[in-house]
């Protein structure tokens, strides 16, 4: 959700008790891997859901103007630094958590956890891995990892990790010159973003 805020028309109002008629059911709501049990309301084989409880998913909040009838949508995205929760993401059963990031001369280490909670083994697709910093992508360097991975005192998952496992594994990729950094990782195929992740130097 953008920084600036949103402004919704009256359309909105679809969410109240006008829609009194439909019943609503608790369905598990999912946005970027925070999961909510939300109310929802399936209209001609569309889902509406509670404006409120959505804007919580975002970090954001809903305030409402009776002169202009307009639902203001504003993001809590003003805080540069991602909050612990931001750091990890589930999608079908799966955890992807960024536990640190750390910088030296030698490389940037992406240390990471992976949880298993499907009924199937994952591939953890590590060279699909990439960072971005000051507008620049990094993508996975094969080359790069493999002297550092083996060399270095640091955890090792395998490529694929069955059910009900917890594996904790680092990915390397060459200095940057930030203090942050949106990571794009890659588990069963599945994309888990993670944006402003601080870099500890």
């Amino acid at each position: 959700m953008k920084k600036s805020t949103v402004i919704l028309s009256v359309f909105i109002l679809l969410f109240t008790f006008s829609m009194g008629a439909y019943a609503a059911t608790k369905y598990n709501f999912t946005f970027d891997g925070n999961k909510k049990s939300i109310d929802v309301q399936l209209i001609n084989n569309k889902a509406y859901v509670p404006l409120n409880e959505v804007t919580e998913l975002f970090g954001g909040k809903v305030t409402y103007d009776s002169k202009s009838k307009t639902y203001a949508v504003t993001s809590n995205s003003s805080n540069t630094s991602t909050t612990q929760s931001e750091l990890s993401k589930t999608i079908n059963g799966v955890t992807v958590k960024i536990d640190k990031v750390i910088q030296d001369s030698d490389s940037l280490k992406v240390y990471l956890t992976y949880i298993n909670n499907s009924n199937d083994k994952i591939n953890t697709s590590v060279s699909l891995s990439r960072i971005v910093a000051n507008g620049k992508q990094y993508s996975y360097k094969h080359d790069f990892n493999f002297d550092r991975w083996y060399k270095k005192d640091v955890p090792h998952a395998d490529s694929y990790i069955e059910p009900g496992v917890t594996a904790e594994n680092v990915i390397f990729f060459e200095p940057v010159n930030a203090d942050s950094i949106n990571i794009a990782l890659t588990a069963n195929w599945e994309d888990y973003k993670f944006n402003n992740v601080k870099i500890t130097k």
